[in-house]
């Protein structure tokens, strides 16, 4: 669990106090600094009392490796970060830093990280790579407090912060952002764990009620796992970058204004994002790719009127639309053929649409051709109800209650997609 406030452009008292610790550590190395490892980086200087091992002792090429990806991200020159160098303490023992004056009495009781200016303080953690997380964490907000003056609001700078700091790391080589492939390569992460959480007990978040977080909101670690899932929701569609960007350049700003100008600037795809943020949060698990979930859908698809459509389903990618916006009252008759490739080991597992019963997926035949309907007016209830999916097979039917986008998929683990092929063929006609 992390805490953060707002970052602040002057010094004030805590800023001189931050000021003379950094001053003291660079001076004429007290004796009690013998205590303490530093370890040295370009982009990151290390103070710690953790003992040597090879994940502790290359974080700082983590974090070096992480700040051009930042950079990156945000479209910054690196001239950005020519002089740019956070120091951060390390902490397996808090109270050997507070006794030290390494955390000034300025700041709020942290659980796991805080951060202030060029600086931060990092709790160690059961794990190596959260341990690393959370310094990336904390390097993520400290690179937009020097760029941007902050991060905006509790949604805003939590949830880019966490984004850029899931990542890869070899021991050469950074890659972020990216979504875990399994919770044995991401010990004590756990974010996949609170939504799925949530998904069980039907009380999944709006998107509005997660962009309206407020500054107290992530004394609890389950807030961080929703800002995240919103922060990977407007990164993977280009067509929201734009607001993305901008809005990071207004970081300044933490009020409600921020929010209100972000959602103005989406225009008419606000609308569309609330419907793709409830396919996103359904879905959200180990091993997700953005590019094979990604769901085309937009607010002027034409209205269905009845005459048939075909259209054909790939079995490599997620949810997809058949392309129109459905009627309300309008009855739908589905009718599928073909065959597909899910999986290749041990063989490759061919399928048509009623599915194999090898495996399953949410209780249905892997395999199995699945629809539902996706409402196309956004939610005003902070919770979600979870998408009523139905098993369609050859032929099925179904009648849409609202108007609403007819989504078809192949049953597969969102995570398993990669080695799957082909996909079936499908007719709409209207029901009787």
């Amino acid at each position: 669990m992390l805490l953060h406030r707002r970052s602040w452009s002057s010094l004030g008292i805590g800023g001189l106090m931050l000021w003379a610790v950094g001053f003291l550590w660079a001076g004429a190395s007290p004796a009690w600094a013998q205590e303490l490892r530093q370890l040295e980086g370009r982009y990151v200087r290390i103070v710690t009392d953790i003992r040597s091992t090879p994940a502790i002792d290359e974080l700082p090429r983590a974090f070096d490796a992480a700040v051009p990806l930042w950079c990156q991200f945000w479209e910054l020159p690196a001239a950005e970060v020519e002089d740019w160098r956070v120091t951060a303490y390390l902490m397996s023992d808090r109270e050997l830093f507070r006794e030290r004056g390494l955390i000034p009495d300025s700041l709020p009781d942290f659980p796991h990280g805080y951060q202030w200016g060029d600086s931060a303080w990092v709790q160690q953690q059961p794990s190596d790579y959260y341990t690393r997380h959370l310094l990336l964490h904390e390097g993520a907000h400290a690179l937009a407090s020097h760029a941007f003056s902050g991060a905006g609001p509790p949604w805003f700078m939590e949830g880019t912060a966490e984004l850029l700091s899931t990542h890869r790391w070899d021991g050469e080589r950074m890659e972020l952002p990216i979504v875990p492939e399994s919770k044995e390569a991401f010990p004590y992460w756990g974010r996949f764990k609170l939504l799925d959480q949530r998904r069980q007990t039907g009380g999944t978040l709006s998107l509005v009620s997660v962009l309206r977080y407020s500054d107290t909101s992530h004394r609890q670690v389950e807030p961080y796992a929703w800002t995240w899932a919103a922060a990977i929701l407007f990164e993977m569609y280009p067509e929201y970058r734009t607001a993305l960007l901008a809005a990071a350049r207004e970081g300044r700003d933490a009020t409600p204004n921020f929010t209100r100008q972000f959602v103005a600037a989406l225009g008419d795809q606000w609308k569309v994002a609330q419907a793709r943020w409830r396919v996103l949060i359904d879905g959200l698990d180990y091993g997700y790719e953005w590019d094979r979930h990604r769901l085309e859908i937009a607010a002027d698809d034409p209205l269905w009127d009845g005459r048939p459509v075909e259209r054909v389903v790939a079995a490599d990618r997620g949810w997809q639309s058949v392309g129109v916006r459905i009627p309300a009252g309008t009855r739908i008759a589905i009718a599928a053929d073909g065959e597909c490739v899910i999986g290749r080991e041990p063989k490759p597992w061919i399928t048509e649409p009623e599915g194999v019963t090898v495996r399953y997926h949410r209780g249905w035949p892997r395999g199995r051709l699945l629809a539902t309907l996706l409402p196309t007016a956004p939610v005003s209830d902070p919770k979600l109800e979870p998408l009523e999916v139905v098993g369609i097979g050859r032929q099925g039917e179904l009648t849409a209650t609202n108007e609403s986008w007819l989504l078809l998929r192949v049953a597969d683990e969102v995570g398993e997609l990669a080695d799957n092929s082909g996909g079936f063929g499908v007719t709409l006609r209207g029901g009787e």
